[in-house]
C-alpha cells in the first residue's frame, strides 16, 4: 500500500491525540450501558473497554521502556500507579459496600455476595471470583473485572521489562497473544465460561498489542509504517466477517475477535501518531470534547455504573410504577444522570484525586 503513516512521536511530550482516544474509549462504554437497550447498534460499546486495554499496554509499557535503567525502577512505578489507581477505586468500593447499604439495605440487590467475597475486590482479583463462580446478579461491581486485567499484568509485567532485552520481550508479547487465542478456544474444567471475556490469561492478548506498539514505535517504527496499512485492513474485514458469522455485536469471545479487534485499534493509536494523519480520525483525536473525557475518563468508568445502576434504575422504575414513563421520558433521564455522573467525576479528579497525584512527586526519586 502506498498510504502509509508517518509516525511522528515523541514519548516525553504530552499527546492530547490519546487523551481523546481514551475519551472514545469511555464514550463507548457509556453508549453502551446507559443506551444500548434502546439503540442497538451502540451494543458494539462494550469494544470500549478492549481500546482502553490497548492505549494502557501502549502508555504503560512506553513508560517503562523510558525509564528502564534509571534510579528506583520500580519504586517510581509502582508508586504512580498506586496513587492514581488506587484511592478513587477504593473510595467508590467503600460506598458502594458501606456507605450505600447503610441508607438501604435493598439499593444494592447482590449485596450479601459482594461482602461474603469482598477480599477479591479489595485486591483486585475479583475477574478470577468472576472466573470459578460466575457473574453477581447485579452489575453494581461487576464491571471492576476490566481493572483487575490491567493491575494484574502491571504486577509482573514492570519485571520482564527490566530484565529481558528488545527481542525477548517482543517474544513474550507474541507468546501472551497466542495463549489467549488458545485458551478462548477451550472450555477449562471448573472456570465459568465467561473466564473467556474476565480472565487474565484469556485477554492478554488486547493489552499485549498495544505493548507491541510501544515496544516497536521505539526500536523498528519502519515496521509499523510499512505493515499498519494492511493490518487495518485486514482487522476491519475479519470483523466484519464474525460479526456476520454471529449475528451479533456482542462477538468478542468468538475466536480471534479481541485480537483483531485489539489490531484495529492499535492501528488508529499508530495513526493518530502519524503526520500525514487522515483529515476523519485527525477529526477524532483533535476533538476538546474527547479531550475533556479523557481526562477524567478513570473517574467516570468507576463512577458511571454504580450511579447507573442504583440510580437510574431506581428512578425509572418509579415512574414506571406512576405510569408517566415513555421512550423519550427514558432517554432523557439515562442522559441527565449521565451528565450528572461526569460532573462528579470532574469533581472528584479536582477534589480527591488531585491532592494523591501530587504526592507523585513526593515519592519520585530523581536522577
Amino acid at each position: 500500500m502506498k498510504f502509509r503513516p508517518v509516525i511522528n512521536y515523541n514519548s516525553n511530550q504530552h499527546i492530547t491525540q490519546l487523551d481523546a482516544i481514551r475519551g472514545w474509549a469511555i464514550l463507548l462504554v457509556l453508549l453502551y450501558h446507559f443506551y444500548a437497550d434502546h439503540i442497538s447498534f451502540l451494543g458494539i460499546g462494550w469494544a470500549g473497554v478492549d481500546l482502553f486495554f490497548v492505549l494502557s499496554g501502549f502508555l504503560i509499557t512506553g513508560i517503562l521502556l523510558d525509564t528502564k535503567g534509571k534510579p528506583a525502577f520500580f519504586k517510581n512505578f509502582y508508586v504512580k500507579r498506586v496513587l492514581r489507581i488506587f484511592p478513587v477505586y477504593f473510595f467508590v468500593l467503600a460506598i458502594m459496600l458501606y456507605v450505600i447499604p447503610a441508607i438501604s439495605i435493598t439499593a444494592i440487590p447482590d449485596l450479601p455476595y459482594y461482602l461474603k467475597h469482598q477480599p477479591w475486590f479489595w485486591t483486585y482479583f475479583q475477574n478470577w471470583l468472576f472466573t470459578f463462580q460466575g457473574y453477581p446478579t447485579d452489575r453494581v461491581l461487576r464491571y471492576t473485572w476490566s481493572l483487575c486485567i490491567e493491575e494484574q499484568f502491571y504486577m509482573f509485567w514492570p519485571f520482564l521489562i527490566y530484565r529481558l532485552n528488545t527481542k525477548n520481550i517482543i517474544r513474550v508479547l507474541l507468546i501472551f497473544i497466542i495463549t489467549a487465542n488458545l485458551l478462548r478456544l477451550i472450555q477449562i474444567d471448573g472456570w465459568n465460561d465467561n473466564y473467556k471475556y474476565v480472565n487474565t490469561f484469556a485477554r492478554l492478548d488486547t493489552i499485549s498489542i498495544g505493548a507491541l506498539i510501544a515496544v516497536l514505535i521505539r526500536t523498528r517504527k519502519d515496521i509499523l509504517e510499512k505493515y499498519t496499512p494492511f493490518v487495518m485492513v485486514l482487522s476491519v474485514t475479519m470483523l466484519v466477517v464474525i460479526i456476520g458469522y454471529k449475528k451479533s455485536l456482542y462477538f468478542g469471545n468468538l475466536y480471534a475477535a479481541f485480537t483483531f479487534l485489539a489490531l484495529l485499534f492499535g492501528s488508529i493509536i499508530i495513526w493518530s501518531l502519524s503526520s500525514n494523519i487522515p483529515r476523519g480520525l485527525s477529526i477524532a483525536v483533535n476533538n476538546r470534547t474527547m479531550i475533556f473525557l479523557g481526562k477524567y475518563s478513570y473517574g467516570i468508568y468507576l463512577y458511571h455504573v454504580p450511579i447507573h445502576f442504583w440510580v437510574t434504575t431506581g428512578l425509572l422504575d418509579y415512574l414506571s410504577n406512576t405510569g408517566s414513563l415513555n421512550i423519550y421520558t427514558t432517554l432523557l433521564i439515562k442522559t441527565a444522570i449521565l451528565l450528572i455522573t461526569i460532573g462528579i467525576s470532574v469533581l472528584s479528579f479536582k477534589y480527591f484525586e488531585t491532592p494523591f497525584l501530587k504526592l507523585k512527586k513526593k515519592f519520585t526519586v530523581r536522577k
